[in-house]
């Protein structure tokens, strides 16, 4: 890509922070670090809610800039956005895409963080911008969903510089839902691959989405038995493999909570088979996005929530001509990147900004990439399907590592502790060497001639013991070995 392109990606990405900064100062009066921890917002939210009720007029000032918000980032969209779009699909690097919802939270925001461990760039689909392009009145939370959505995603501002050769990460226009309401091939091919979802696991039968209804009509215990049997259906928050009347309550539960309660009556009226698959259709299209988008943007598919990988294995388990080649993601990456979001490695989200800077400088992530493909790549072939045997091993390796180190900087310290220790000796009867930095300076010529001497030397060995100090905390197990202790 050049230097122009690179600028063009660079520029847009500010501007767009700078609209979700704005929007979120004139809303909440602070910036997102000010206004909540990360698992505190609901109720940092009820708290502003209740502010807001008693400030009229700075509640109609919050609710101008949800109207300054769309108005802002539709302009973006429009004289940036494909541009943008252009610029990071001609990013030469090791992508990755997230995706598998239209949500960025708290789980995304550090999956994302902890995968510039190990990534160049992470394409991140404008999280905020569903809210907006097109009326989402089944939705019981409106406004306070877009800007959950800049909260999470602004904790990414001290990771943007422009000082990288290529941006950590990039948030890039989706267009998702203006896609799916008015382009045809979208509307076509997610269509295809809803049908060839329900063709490989329910019945083979099955060419149109009418023909899902129609079979579940006719059979509706073996359409049951057959989504309970493929882990077809998993209701939000659930892990797959659920009894599948356990996910449908679960289901409802979630829809009364986030839902309208029109869009709910109107629903659950029609019965247990249309409630279990619509909420299929809702898991098979994030994954189209995302299928398109890592197709487009030439990047590797990224899921961070266990649920929505289970969707994505589905589908790459199946022909489908959408999905295609991609769908077949490389399994030493995958496996790679569910280690790297395992809750085995959740201390890698204490890691701080400065220090993900830092390494990123010095392209610690550009090794450490290379060390854990190549332990994949060491692996027997037969096992490389077996994501979960795989990300076992990556994570054994990398606290195998962190030990390692810990061992090395004990060493390290056993080295200067005897140099210390020696010193001491050469000194002895003089002053003692701990003394040595604070005295040394006013006493000068006064000191015998050993005396002086063991000062210059512990002072020698404080700095090479610093810099060698340095070396090991500022490495990538050394941060992640402070990470893990934290």
């Amino acid at each position: 890509m050049s230097q122009q392109e690179l600028h063009d990606l660079i520029i847009y990405q500010d501007r767009y922070f700078e609209i979700l900064t704005e929007f979120f100062l004139s809303v909440t009066g602070c910036l997102p670090r000010d206004f909540s921890l990360l698992d505190r917002f609901s109720e940092s939210i009820q708290g502003m809610a209740s502010t807001l009720k008693e400030n009229p007029r700075r509640a109609e000032s919050a609710m101008v800039a949800f109207s300054t918000l769309e108005t802002e980032l539709k302009k973006l969209y429009s004289e940036e956005g494909g541009k943008a779009f252009g610029a990071a699909k001609k990013l030469d690097a090791c992508k990755l895409n997230l995706g598998g919802s239209s949500r960025f939270l708290e789980t995304q925001l550090n999956a994302t963080r902890k995968s510039l461990l190990y990534s160049d760039t992470v394409l991140i689909p404008d999280p905020v911008m569903p809210w907006l392009e097109k009326k989402r009145d089944e939705e019981k939370f409106n406004h306070v969903i877009p800007l959950q959505m800049a909260f999470f995603i602004l904790h990414l501002c001290d990771l943007k510089g422009g000082e990288f050769d290529l941006p950590p990460f990039f948030v890039f226009p989706s267009f998702e839902k203006s896609l799916e309401e008015h382009d045809l091939q979208t509307q076509e091919n997610g269509i295809q691959l809803i049908t060839d979802v329900f063709s490989h696991y329910v019945d083979s039968g099955i060419a149109h989405p009418h023909d899902i209804l129609e079979f579940a009509g006719k059979y509706p215990d073996l359409y049951f038995e057959k989504i309970e049997g493929a882990k077809l259906f998993v209701s939000p928050g659930s892990e797959p493999g659920e009894p599948l009347k356990v996910e449908l309550e679960n289901y409802k539960a979630e829809m009364r909570q986030w839902r309208s309660e029109d869009w709910c009556d109107e629903l659950f009226s029609k019965g247990d088979v249309s409630v279990v698959t619509n909420a299929i259709f809702e898991r098979i299209m994030p994954n189209y996005h995302l299928l398109e988008n890592s197709d487009e943007l030439k990047s590797h598919p990224f899921l961070c929530v266990n649920a929505q990988a289970h969707y994505y294995q589905l589908i790459a388990s199946m022909k489908n001509v959408s999905a295609g080649d991609v769908a077949a993601f490389d399994q030493s990456t995958a496996a790679i990147l569910q280690s790297l979001t395992s809750k085995r490695l959740d201390y890698l989200a204490n890691i701080k900004d400065s220090q993900l800077v830092a390494l990123r400088k010095t392209d610690e992530n550009v090794e450490f990439r290379r060390e854990l493909r190549d332990l994949v790549n060491s692996l027997p072939n037969t096992k490389l399907e077996d994501l979960g045997y795989v990300a076992a091993e990556v994570c054994s390796h990398i606290e195998r590592a962190i030990s390692k180190h810990e061992k090395q900087v004990s060493l390290f310290n056993d080295k200067y502790q005897a140099k210390h220790k020696y010193t001491a000796l050469i000194a002895a009867g003089t002053l003692g060497v701990t003394m040595f930095p604070v005295l040394a300076p006013f006493l000068g010529a006064l000191l015998p001639v050993g005396a002086a001497a063991a000062t210059g030397k512990y002072v020698s060995d404080k700095l090479d013991q610093k810099a060698e100090f340095g070396q090991f905390s500022h490495s990538m197990m050394g941060v992640i070995s402070r990470a893990k202790g934290k």
